[in-house]
């Protein structure tokens, strides 16, 4: 088993991290304000999943591809920090 922590800055859209192939779980949650993830710099607040203040869990299965995701929070003028922790394996 893996785990992988982190916290990102997010100031218009980025890439925040990279979901590995295969079996994984992710959590992640912005306690201080409002970001969007989606898979493509094409992410806008209006087509990206909001991320709650508290953490929230997805699941990979043995079967997943994995994918960089993206972060926005829909302006270069304001930042707004995400977290995350991926664990990977067994």
């Amino acid at each position: 088993m893996a785990l992988e922590m982190g916290q990102w800055p997010v100031t218009g859209t980025v890439a925040i991290f990279t979901v590995p192939p295969g079996p994984c779980a992710v959590t992640m949650f912005a306690p201080t304000g409002v970001v969007y993830t989606g898979l493509s710099t094409a992410l806008t607040t209006t087509n990206g999943m909001s991320v709650p203040t508290t953490p929230v869990t997805f699941t990979c299965f043995p079967g997943s591809r994995g994918n960089q995701i993206y972060g926005t929070v829909g302006t270069a003028a304001t930042t707004v920090a995400i977290h995350y922790v991926i664990s990977t394996g067994g």
